[in-house]
């Protein structure tokens, strides 16, 4: 059966009306329901974080390259079958990962982040004085494939650490930059560039992961601009 698209998933989100064959849909499907729960729910954090200034904002490519991954999303959700609650839960963490390029589409088109990269926990850490606040799973844009993980820890000295976990390989005449993106697509901060598999950065005070919460890992050339290439190959999203 044919699901519920993203502005309708969006407007129920936000409390619009939508129209009573929409409604029936969304009271009898688990997954556009689990889709609604997950913007009001990242709505009402969004709300409530303040965002600092000044910020990075990215060139239109960037969205551009966003919107391009969303077409086989789509299709995808599309052919979903209808799924009995028992099977909603089993599956949601797979079915989150993967709409991951859906939700940030749908979110942003209502000036809210979307998240469905992946399920975070508050976790200890292996060092019991790092406190892992956020996780996600790492996704490559060209084949969706598993790439790695990414988290923020809490430092006993106040900062907070994004540790990735990722493939790594040089890249002639560039380098993969490493970056926190708004929920709009319209702030970005540079943590730095990745040298290995396993890299630490640290957070500049007052980018909270909840108001930055989308992982970018961009081809950046040699060519001493400060901006995003729009040029992604990996990505997630913090689940706070």
């Amino acid at each position: 059966m044919s699901h519920l698209d993203d502005e309708v998933i969006a407007a129920a989100a936000l409390g619009e009306q939508i129209d009573a064959d929409h409604r029936a849909h969304l009271e009898a499907c688990t997954l556009c329901a689990s889709h609604v729960r997950a913007i009001e729910d990242l709505a009402a954090r969004a709300g409530s974080v303040h965002r600092p200034e000044p910020l990075l904002v990215p060139p239109a490519r960037v969205w551009d390259a966003i919107v391009a991954e969303l077409a086989s999303d789509e299709e995808q959700l599309a052919a979903a079958p209808e799924t009995t609650p028992q099977e909603a839960l089993a599956t949601v963490t797979p079915i989150r990962r993967r709409f991951s390029g859906w939700l940030v589409a749908a979110a942003a088109s209502v000036g809210l982040i979307v998240g469905g990269v992946g399920v975070g926990l508050l976790l200890a850490g292996t060092n019991d004085d790092f406190v892992v606040v956020a996780s996600a799973p790492l996704a490559n844009l060209q084949t969706d494939a598993p790439a790695g993980t990414a988290q923020v820890e809490n430092r006993p000295d106040g900062t907070q650490v994004l540790v990735l976990d990722t493939d790594y390989q040089t890249v002639a005449d560039g380098n993969l930059e490493v970056w926190l993106i708004d929920p709009n697509v319209e702030g970005m901060v540079s943590l730095g560039f990745l040298t290995a598999t396993h890299s630490e950065f640290v957070i500049p005070p007052g980018y909270d992961p909840a108001a930055y919460p989308i992982v970018d890992i961009s081809i950046e050339p040699r060519d001493g601009v400060p901006t995003h290439s729009g040029d992604s190959i990996v990505r997630g999203v913090l689940v706070v």
